[in-house]
């Protein structure tokens, strides 16, 4: 697999929350921990072509609710679990698509999967971290990385 450093990685999703919604993320070795979330979601994408991998978004609902609500311009009140979904998917999509950008050769993009809940396991048969990043956006601790095989 092409690698893409972690630099690249943050890059990319630093950009993407930046221009999409105006949110800053502040990268942190803070582990991620969701334990004390009552319910969290995670968006991913998957690559293929030169590379076989998948970008995933991890975030507390509350974070998912504000992301939705910027997205769409409504309050979060007004935000259904349909349009976080959306939104968190969207926000997957666009960092792997920034992802595929970056390697050489065709590639394809996955439609967006979105997982919730509190306890669930994502696996990706045969593929293992590539890379990990934790960040706070205000509050609320939430992870992107980068899955693939090596």
């Amino acid at each position: 697999m092409q690698v893409l450093t972690e630099l690249d990685l943050g890059e990319v999703a630093e950009s993407v929350w930046t221009s999409m919604l105006g949110f800053e993320l502040v990268a942190t070795d803070s582990p991620y921990d969701h334990a004390s979330e009552s319910r969290y979601l995670l968006s991913c994408v998957q690559i293929t072509g030169p590379i076989d991998a998948a970008v995933t978004v991890e975030v507390p609902e509350g974070l998912g609710r504000e992301v939705a609500a910027t997205m769409f311009g409504m309050d979060v009140a007004e935000i259904s679990d349909e349009e976080v979904w959306d939104a968190l998917g969207e926000m997957a999509n666009m960092i792997g698509g920034n992802v595929k950008g970056m390697v050489s050769g065709s590639a394809a993009l996955s439609l967006p999967t979105v997982a919730e809940g509190r306890d669930y396991r994502v696996v990706v048969p045969g593929a293992c971290v590539i890379q990990s990043l934790t960040y706070f956006c205000d509050k609320w601790l939430m992870r992107v990385q980068l899955i693939g095989r090596q």
